[in-house]
């Protein structure tokens, strides 16, 4: 009996669940990817115990049958593509049709959808991977997913699990930043105790922005905007000679008598669309000390990728130090064709077709708009800026105004006076030296205090007489060692 043998449909679908959900955010993500290509105009986002005992997502989309609803837990099985040529042109943010199965597998599972049109709706549960209950059921059209008691029958997976605020910080992250991605949605997310997020639709991503984080926030970001044609980006062409003989022959020949110029026409007419890049990055005096705050969305999908954060980099060079890094919100539109989503499970990897044309366009954009929004000549500026923190660290104390001109009036420079050359001034050679309330005097190579001489007249030859030998006072000292003298 050979020992190759091909594994079970539940044990193949927890493997495969492995790539796919690796923590509650993983589930929240790929539920609110098929909420958005269902074309849903508000999502609502229930999370209990950081994701662990409860994920409910209900949107108001397209809604399935019950034929579908059945058929979305098979492996594979996807609405979004239908060939292997669709892969090169994917536009939606889920395609695998691995997502639902794998979520399925590892959790209480219970899917409640009605379609446009449909009189009721669709009730599915779904136990470790297997169907428990199938009814109709009267619903609102689109669709509600919960999720309960995630990897209840894989303990190794639950007990890697963190902290439930770290799990729900993480899916807060998430939902907030794909409500900035769609500012046109709402968006609302929603724990045991409190609403975390309450973003109804407004009209542009600078006012997601002010509705989310705040003025203040807002201030710190630059916009960020560029576009670029990407005709003939880092492709092969003709040299310049080649390619005017190849107008003027395409000018006079026929189109029917020379199906080549045809295609050569065609080929000067196709269009090959526009990279563009729109969003927000920090002023270079906000920074951080990890990439977690570099958030970039391809074609609406929120990826991580080293040559855009490679690009970002070298833009934020010699303006920030290389051991921090920036806060980024940065959205690229390019077609379909340029980029290709099927890398791994998690669709968070991207490859991009023309890698270094995608990566100088983000660096340069990025740099110039930070050169456009800071210019290096701001001295100026800054001396005249008023302080605006308060002078102690009282809770309360105010802040006072600064005369800025009575400040600079003390780092003045003093006027320029009449310029002359002075010589110095030096003490006469026969004056004596003055220490303190003493006066020294120099005689052979001694010095002797004044104040100890005697008062008595200094004879006319400068000499002053010997001094008097006074008795040496009586010694304690052993016979033998008093007749030393020195």
């Amino acid at each position: 009996m050979g020992r190759i043998h091909v594994l079970p449909e539940h044990v193949a679908n927890k493997i495969a669940a492995g790539e796919v959900v690796e923590r509650p955010a993983s589930v929240v993500k790929e539920l609110l990817e098929n909420s958005l290509d269902a074309g849903s105009t508000r999502i609502r986002i229930q999370a209990e115990a950081g994701g662990k005992r409860l994920i409910q997502i209900t949107d108001n989309g397209c809604g399935m049958t019950r034929d579908d609803a059945l058929l979305a837990f098979e492996r594979h099985a996807t609405s979004k593509i239908q060939s292997a040529e669709d892969l090169l042109t994917v536009a939606t943010l889920g395609f695998r049709g691995e997502a639902l199965p794998s979520i399925a597998s590892v959790s209480r599972l219970k899917l409640e959808t009605r379609a446009l049109g449909e009189s009721s709706g669709t009730m599915v549960e779904i136990n470790g991977g297997k169907i428990f209950r199938v009814e109709e059921a009267g619903l609102p059209e689109g669709t509600a997913i919960t999720v309960r008691d995630l990897f209840f029958n894989t303990p190794a997976r639950k007990k890697f699990l963190k902290a439930e605020s770290t799990e729900l910080s993480h899916i807060a992250s998430l939902v907030t930043h794909y409500a900035l991605a769609h500012p046109d949605k709402h968006f609302e997310l929603h724990s045991a105790t409190n609403a975390i997020l309450v973003a109804p639709p407004v009209a542009d991503r600078g006012q997601r922005v002010y509705q989310v984080f705040g003025k203040e926030v807002l201030d710190q970001l630059i916009p960020v905007a560029a576009l670029q044609p990407l005709e003939r980006i880092g492709l092969p062409q003709p040299p310049p000679w080649r390619r005017e003989e190849q107008k003027g022959d395409a000018g006079t020949l026929s189109l029917s008598t020379s199906p080549i110029r045809e295609d050569l026409v065609q080929e000067e007419e196709k269009s090959f669309g526009e990279l563009r890049a729109h969003g927000f990055v920090s002023k270079p005096e906000i920074q951080k000390l990890n990439r977690n705050s570099i958030y970039v969305f391809v074609n609406g999908r929120l990826i991580r990728d080293r040559l855009i954060q490679h690009a970002l980099t070298e833009a934020y060079r010699n303006i920030i130090p290389p051991s921090v890094f920036p806060v980024v919100l940065l959205f690229l539109e390019l077609p379909s064709a340029e980029v290709d989503v099927n890398v791994h499970p998690s669709k968070t990897e991207v490859r991009f077709r023309q890698q270094t044309a995608v990566h100088d366009f983000v660096r340069d954009s990025v740099r110039a708009a930070l050169m456009k929004a800071r210019p290096v000549p701001q001295f100026t500026k800054e001396i005249d800026a008023h302080p605006t923190a308060s002078p102690s660290l009282t809770p309360g104390a105010r802040a006072t105004m600064v005369d800025i001109a009575a400040w600079r009036s003390l780092y003045a420079p003093a006027a320029p006076a009449g310029f002359a050359l002075q010589p110095p001034v030096l003490p006469p050679a026969t004056e004596r030296l003055h220490f303190g309330n003493e006066t020294i005097t120099v005689e052979a190579n001694a010095a002797v205090a004044l104040a100890r001489i005697p008062a008595q007249a200094v004879p006319g030859d400068g000499c002053t007489p010997p001094l008097p030998v006074e008795p040496e006072p009586p010694s304690d000292l052993v016979p033998s060692l008093a007749s030393l003298k020195p």
